[in-house]
């Protein structure tokens, strides 16, 4: 690279020690985040815990299963609901992208626009068409 970019020996060593440090301090900054996630993530399970200790105090042992059973059945059938959904779409009709959510906000936009220079058009007209009342001829 310093001879692409045509350094000098001093340039080199500055850029050297400049590269090494943004690596140090991404190293760093990567381990912060990393350790961040593990707390994260043992907050959440300490969190879920809590709340099945709590579930367990309201409801019955027998009320408790159902919730547990219901829940992994609903979480199964999301599960499920989503394969089936990219099946679909891996098979789907390829213009159906057109009609996607997000197209339709790009296009929200383009449609006001269009609705906007329509009603002008036909003002202009309007007014192109009416007949003249300041009495000329």
């Amino acid at each position: 690279m310093a001879a692409k970019l045509g350094l000098n020996e001093q340039q080199k060593l500055a850029l050297d020690k400049e590269l090494k440090a943004a690596q140090t301090e991404r190293k760093a900054s990567m381990e912060k985040m990393r350790a961040l996630r593990e707390e994260m993530k043992r907050d959440a399970f300490v969190e879920r815990q809590a709340k099945e200790e709590r579930l367990k105090e309201i409801l019955t042992e027998e009320q408790y299963t159902k919730l547990k059973e219901a829940s992994k059945n609903g979480q199964r059938s999301r599960i499920q609901d989503q394969r089936n959904e990219g099946e679909i779409r891996g098979r789907a009709n390829r213009n159906e992208s057109r009609f996607s959510p997000q197209n339709n906000r790009r296009n929200i936009g383009r449609r006001m626009i269009i609705k906007k220079r329509v009603a002008e058009m036909k003002e202009r007209a309007k007014e192109k068409n009416e007949p003249k009342k300041d009495g000329g001829n």
